[in-house]
């Protein structure tokens, strides 16, 4: 059991998927949790749902990364932050234009780092903080159907190491969670494209990559929210500059 009584977390996308799985453990755990949508009444509606009577929320749009840190630091100070972002559109590094990526980098890093650059101060005041950024199994094997996806996330790890090994002298960890196979609106989304480009079942796509998990099974938020959690607690206080995986064995790299 982890304490996180009256630590105040920012869940940047937890109104769904895995952000969703993120706020409820912290919140399960003591968090005072602010989560971040772009629907406005959706993410009212899900903060008041989780645990606890002090969650709040706010809406911004991840395609503009300077209103992200605006909202970040109107509504802050905050001990934990997820730096988790939408994903982007499907498509091959061959199809992509130079305004694709920096379409991504904006959605993808920009918005963290403005984010960081909103909380990272009262953290090295209190002498406490934790970042903890949601990655993505493409770190370790690129998926040529989400290169736009692949391209940014592998900038925010290099952006989270380093931010790491600047900051931890200050009481304040930096780590990732690479997810693999979750359940989510966005792994169903990406079974539908591979299913309409391969002419298979969406069915088939799924019974083929759950050949490949160890464990036969997609993840759920709810297991991404438990590592999240453990990260954020003083339980891993020496764990800074890792990525840790959660896919049930899925990626093949040692």
């Amino acid at each position: 059991m982890y304490c996180l009584d009256k630590k105040q977390a920012l869940v940047l996308c937890g109104t769904r998927g895995i952000g969703l799985g993120v706020a409820r453990s912290l919140a399960g755990y003591g968090c005072a949790v602010t989560i971040s949508g772009n629907d406005r009444a959706r993410a009212k509606e899900v903060a008041q749902s989780l645990p606890g009577s002090d969650n709040r929320s706010f809406a911004c749009d991840f395609r503009n990364s300077a209103s992200v840190g605006d909202k970040v630091a109107d509504t802050g100070p905050y001990d934990i932050v997820l730096l988790n972002s939408p994903g982007f559109d499907p498509g091959t590094v061959d199809e992509l234009s130079s305004l694709q990526i920096q379409q991504a980098m904006e959605l993808m890093l920009f918005s963290i780092q403005r984010a960081v650059e909103a909380t990272l101060p009262a953290m090295k005041k209190n002498r406490w903080g934790r970042f903890i950024g949601i990655t993505s199994s493409s770190l370790s094997t690129p998926v040529d159907g989400l290169a736009g996806s692949t391209i940014a996330r592998s900038a925010v790890q290099s952006y989270l190491k380093l931010l790491a090994n600047s900051v931890s002298q200050f009481g304040v960890t930096v780590n990732h969670v690479i997810p693999g196979k979750i359940d989510t609106d966005r792994l169903r989304s990406i079974d539908v494209v591979a299913a309409e480009k391969t002419g298979k079942s969406v069915e088939s796509i799924k019974n083929g990559t759950l050949e490949e998990i160890p464990l036969k099974r997609y993840g759920t938020p709810d297991d991404v929210g438990e590592l999240v959690s453990f990260l954020a607690s003083d339980k891993a206080e020496y764990i800074t500059g890792a990525g840790i995986r959660c896919d049930g064995g899925y990626m093949k790299s040692v």
